[in-house]
């Protein structure tokens, strides 16, 4: 009988392990699509346990194939994320990142020794249960268009259909030791929003006309009216704009002006009306200046939705995992994350699970300063296999 006292034995006595693939990817992190050494290692450590896999998809992916009895029965698909973020380390760990100006700053890390973890409980267990386990590593999570939505155009599921797909994040949020979920809609849907203003450049003191630099600035201001005004819920929609470019000097106006923004939605239908009010905005704002512009829309991630079945089941499996005191509900969050492109296909769960730390500053998601807690593996590892294995033993 599989129970949680064994899948704690299982970790506990692999944990040392687990912790130190953890160190290992944190030492040596690399960016979105660019995973090569890590999705090596990947290789390397599945090789290992004899499970089969498949490679390349978009460039590093790989999906591990773990057949138990009756491989036909169910199938279960987890998945971790690998890539890392352009940001420089400032945490003071013996095992801090040795990649300049590179760092595991969102726990992709600790997501994939995780499931590395997890693939060897589940091989040691395959003859004790029915069906089948995709290994999803999955590349470029922090990068649009995202590996989610790569693979899965290059038919990562190919000859399989999951029953559910799993995936988990950790968060500074929760304390170490316990883990959330939410059912429903769990994050935005993000948008890239690249606008270039055209106008006349020239000698500041003789523009007077035409400038693009106060046609931008217009853009810029009407354009909060989005969110603070038109959007139907109050706090659901995130317009921002981190790069404006007006690359003239002093006292040389620029023919163009460069803006680059994110939209954040958690709701589709207003999605798809935000983006037509920004276009039409953008062409009127700009006008007033006697200026045009070129609006261009990268269409990004789509919300991940929970099953709210897969939902409820988790949270009861959770509970006989860590105890009733130990399962939260979290928030949603105006965070993007390419998982909902598999929660667009399969039913679907992502979990969190907690990283705040007595012993760590945890810091903050993307941040130079954040650092997850080795103890945390635990948690992740044993939630992960438990949720896994209990949705296996589930009737079609």
């Amino acid at each position: 009988m599989i129970n949680r006292d064994r899948i704690f034995d299982f970790v506990d006595k692999d944990l040392q392990n687990i912790q130190n693939t953890f160190k290992h990817l944190h030492q040596h992190p690399e960016l979105a699509f660019n995973e090569v050494e890590t999705s090596k290692y990947v290789r390397q450590e599945l090789k290992s346990l004899n499970i089969p896999f498949r490679e390349g998809y978009a460039k590093t992916g790989i999906l591990g194939v773990l057949k138990c009895k009756n491989p036909k029965n169910r199938i279960i698909a987890l998945r971790a994320d690998m890539d890392a973020l352009p940001v420089e380390e400032e945490v003071d760990i013996p095992y801090r990142s040795r990649e300049k100006g590179v760092m595991h700053a969102c726990g992709h890390d600790a997501h994939t020794s995780t499931l590395l973890g997890v693939a060897k409980i589940l091989s040691s267990l395959k003859d004790e249960m029915e069906g089948t386990f995709l290994l999803v590593f999955q590349p470029a999570e922090e990068r649009y268009p995202g590996g989610a939505s790569t693979m899965l155009k290059e038919n990562i599921f190919e000859g399989y259909t999951p029953n559910v797909v799993l995936g988990l994040h950790v968060i500074p949020d929760i304390p170490l030791g316990k883990i959330g979920f939410r059912t429903g809609l769990i994050t935005a849907a993000t948008d890239e929003l690249h606008i270039t203003v055209h106008g006349q450049g020239g000698h500041a003191a003789l523009v007077r006309d035409h400038n693009p630099v106060l046609a931008a600035a217009n853009l810029l201001m009407k354009l909060q009216a989005i969110p603070d005004k038109l959007a139907p819920v109050r706090g659901e929609t995130i317009l921002a704009f981190g790069r404006f470019i007006a690359d003239g000097i002093m006292n040389v106006i620029p023919e163009q002006v460069k803006l680059d923004g994110t939209l954040r939605t958690l709701d589709e239908e207003w999605r798809a009306d935000a983006l037509q009010i920004a276009a039409k905005m953008a062409k009127e704002a700009t006008s007033e200046y006697g200026c045009s512009c070129d609006f261009c829309i990268n269409h990004g991630y789509p919300s991940v939705i929970n099953d709210d079945s897969l939902n409820t089941q988790a949270e009861d499996y959770a509970k006989e995992l860590l105890g009733e005191e130990n399962v939260t509900t979290f928030d949603k969050r105006m965070t993007g994350e390419d998982f909902g492109y598999f929660s667009q296909r399969y039913p679907s769960l992502f979990f969190r699970v907690g990283i705040g730390s007595k012993k760590f500053n945890c810091g903050g998601m993307h941040a130079p300063n954040f650092v997850v807690d080795p103890d945390a593996l635990r948690y992740t590892t044993a939630s992960m296999a438990w949720l896994a294995i209990n949705f296996m033993k589930e009737e079609k």
